[in-house]
């Protein structure tokens, strides 16, 4: 038998634009602000218990600093998470895998890798059918969460955030949990099959 081959192709996605300096230092400003709330700490209190500057932590939050590495690992430390957790950007939009871009010859085995993340942590997996003219209950599932939805049969709207987004059979996608969607058919049931990836805190 055939070995499979080393590089797989991936699929195309219609994808979240790429981000820069700007988006990175406003998903820390974002994250950090959330994670001292969290813990009702000023400003005052996070400087003093990391030992950097109230005025640099305000600019940070301000999305206005580019701090070093040292300083971003003494903030994650005393938050208790990372300073990749710090760093990690939300999903403006969802990403879609067309069941028309996978490599799947008919002649041999194929696996294709459909979405690839770190860092996550609970996860529940859901199978649903959905009868012709429904609508799934609008769901939200918090911060840091992100869904992944595979059609099984038929074809489903997926709705996020009032976006319309037609999956057909076969088509995956992934996208931001804390975003208020949800799941409709037209004439024809529907089959989805949905996990949700909450982050470890």
């Amino acid at each position: 038998m055939e070995p499979l081959t080393a590089a797989l192709p991936a699929p195309a996605r219609e994808q979240t634009p790429s981000a820069g300096p700007g988006t990175v230092r406003s998903a820390l400003a974002a994250n950090l602000n959330r994670r001292r709330l969290a813990r009702g700490w000023s400003l005052r209190e996070l400087s003093a218990a990391c030992g950097v500057s109230k005025g640099l932590l305000s600019q940070i939050e301000r999305a206005e600093a580019n701090p070093t590495v040292d300083v971003l690992v003494r903030i994650a430390d005393v938050l208790e998470t990372t300073a990749t957790d710090l760093l990690r950007q939300p999903m403006l939009r969802p990403e879609i895998v067309r069941a028309a871009d996978l490599h799947e010859p008919d002649d041999e085995t194929s696996v294709n890798l459909l979405f690839a993340g770190r860092g996550e942590g609970r996860i529940e997996i859901y199978r649903s059918r959905l009868h012709p003219h429904d609508q799934s209950q609008v769901s939200s599932h918090g911060a840091g969460s992100v869904e992944y939805v595979t059609v099984v049969s038929g074809s489903v709207t997926l709705v996020v955030d009032e976006v319309p987004h037609l999956l057909e059979a076969g088509d995956t996608a992934r996208f931001s949990g804390l975003s208020s969607h949800y799941y409709t058919t037209q004439d024809r049931p529907a089959v989805t099959q949905t996990m949700v990836c909450y982050p470890d805190d």
